[in-house]
């Protein structure tokens, strides 16, 4: 990536993480503290979350950007599996993401509808209603 002064560029670190955001590893800490520049990382690359700074991690703006760049990511935060925004963001990117789902959200028209249309066999994790 860059050595020294130019890790704690802005512009420098920016467009790192425009093209790999986990080049986020090597940034400063301050910009891995950094809204601006870590959601620039992790839209580019959802898994550039574990190189985010702790407190940014469950920043829900933060979220949305990783599971929306990737569904997958949606297994790192299991305290929000009963988030319908959440999920219709990860589901619309990964379909198999409704597998992670509350009972009430594999009932959910929407989620559904958008997982299986990102993924037909995530059918296969919708609930019937009783």
């Amino acid at each position: 990536f860059a050595a020294g002064a130019l890790q704690r560029d802005r512009e420098v670190v920016l467009a790192a993480v425009r093209q790999d955001g986990g080049a986020l590893e090597f940034a400063s800490e301050a910009f891995r503290a950094d809204r601006a520049v870590v959601l620039t990382a992790v839209r580019q690359s959802g898994h550039a979350w574990i190189h985010v700074w702790a407190p940014l991690r469950y920043d829900r703006e933060v979220i949305l950007a990783v599971v929306g760049q990737s569904g997958s990511m949606l297994n790192s935060f299991s305290w929000l599996w009963h988030d319908r925004e959440v999920f219709l963001a990860a589901v619309k990117q990964d379909g198999g993401a409704l597998a992670f789902a509350s009972a009430v959200l594999r009932e959910d028209r929407e989620v559904v509808l958008a997982a299986v249309q990102q993924n037909w066999r995530a059918i296969e994790f919708a609930s019937v209603p009783d």
